[in-house]
């Protein structure tokens, strides 16, 4: 979102109150920005301390009755929003043509600022009379829109509105425009140029109303925005004054006009006619949603078994694997036990042959002993 930052109004207005050169400045006297974008000052300029501050959020321009506060609205809001028909009031279409003399080419350019980085645009307007000659012909009235980042090389300040050769900023409150004034294609050639020069500027130059309409939406300026304040401002009434509907079919006239291009009618028309077929056949979309709804729910109870079926089958494979697995090793255990007992029984069969043939021994020994005995007794 943006916020006015600035004003630069040159060589436009009506006869008795002309700008010259005049600056409406409404920097740094609001809340701080939060999320302030890397920025490069001017040429000769000090670099920006601490983060940028939002314009001010109000102001009250204090004029007498014919001061110029509708010329001021209207030089703003044919920036924002070209074509006569969107003239603030909308009495006279030629009134803008009314602030141009012959020799003039009028400038308006206004600066909009980010509400959370702070970066700058300026969008503008350009308007002169084609051959220097006042006519109540629109078609010899010339008028296009630019818009261009602010940075080294061009700013609001330095608008080539003239041919001026100075290099460091004007004073506070003195014109920076020195020369001779340049006309429309001059200008052109100029802020064209500093776009080459300089492509951060990202400079747009656009002579159609749609394209320029449609570039202000890509900036992030809504013309929708400004032509409810236009009508806000038709009769100096009230924000309350426009949606004051005596019928509904003025409600419904703003709301259309609010959300749809009245240019693209086809587009409309096919949306009414869609909702209008959706609404024939509302009993039979009823039925089908309640069906739907019934189904799903029936669904989700299916899937819902379904996934507790596989968990379970999860978990009878796990539990058979590990069986199996057990089964193998006590299978493997049985066979290493079977042959472990067929040694201890060859052991013990050895073990008694072993126990025979001692007791023989003996008692061939006893026998032995007996007969020495006997024969020791005889001696």
């Amino acid at each position: 979102m943006y916020e006015l930052s600035r004003v630069r109004l040159y060589s436009i207005g009506p006869a008795g109150a002309r700008y010259a050169d005049t600056v409406l400045d409404l920097r740094g006297v609001g809340e701080p920005v939060p999320h302030p974008a890397p920025t490069q000052a001017e040429f000769f300029e000090e670099e920006p301390v601490g983060p940028p501050r939002r314009p001010a959020p109000a102001g009250v321009l204090f004029l007498e009755n014919g001061g110029g506060k509708s010329v001021l609205l209207k030089l703003i809001f044919s920036v924002m929003l070209p074509g006569h028909r969107n003239t603030l009031g909308g009495a006279s279409s030629g009134v803008l043509r009314k602030f141009l003399l012959a020799d003039d080419c009028g400038h308006v350019a206004l600066e909009w600022q980010h509400t959370l980085t702070g970066e700058l645009v300026v969008v503008g307007k350009v308007s002169e009379w084609r051959g220097r000659q006042v006519s109540n012909d629109p078609r010899k009235f010339a008028e296009a829109w630019y818009s261009f980042r602010p940075g080294p090389g061009l700013s609001l300040d330095s608008l080539p509105v003239a041919e001026s050769s100075a290099v460091r900023p004007p004073a506070e409150g003195a014109s920076g425009a020195r020369g001779r004034r340049r006309t429309m294609k001059g200008f052109r050639d100029a802020i064209t140029e500093a776009g080459k020069v300089y492509p951060h500027l990202e400079v747009v130059w656009e002579e159609i109303h749609d394209r320029w309409n449609e570039h202000l939406g890509e900036l992030g300026l809504d013309p929708e925005l400004f032509r409810y304040q236009r009508e806000m401002n038709a009769d100096e009434g009230e924000a309350a004054g426009l949606f004051a509907v005596k019928k509904d079919s003025d409600f419904t006239d703003l709301l259309l006009r609010a959300v749809t291009d009245t240019r693209d009618t086809d587009g409309l028309a096919d949306l009414v006619s869609g909702f209008g077929n959706k609404l024939g056949r509302r009993a039979e979309l009823t039925a089908e949603r309640d069906f739907t709804a019934g189904s799903a729910d029936l669904l989700g109870r299916i899937v819902e078994a379904a996934e507790a079926r596989t968990r379970a089958r999860e978990i009878h494979t796990g539990a058979e694997r590990r069986t199996r697995t057990l089964a193998r090793r006590l299978s493997a255990r049985a066979a290493g036990e079977r042959a472990r007992t067929a040694d201890l029984a060859q052991q013990v069969t050895a073990a008694a042959h072993t126990v025979t043939e001692a007791e023989q021994a003996r008692g061939r020994s006893s026998l032995i002993a007996a007969e020495l005995a006997y024969r020791h007794a005889s001696l």
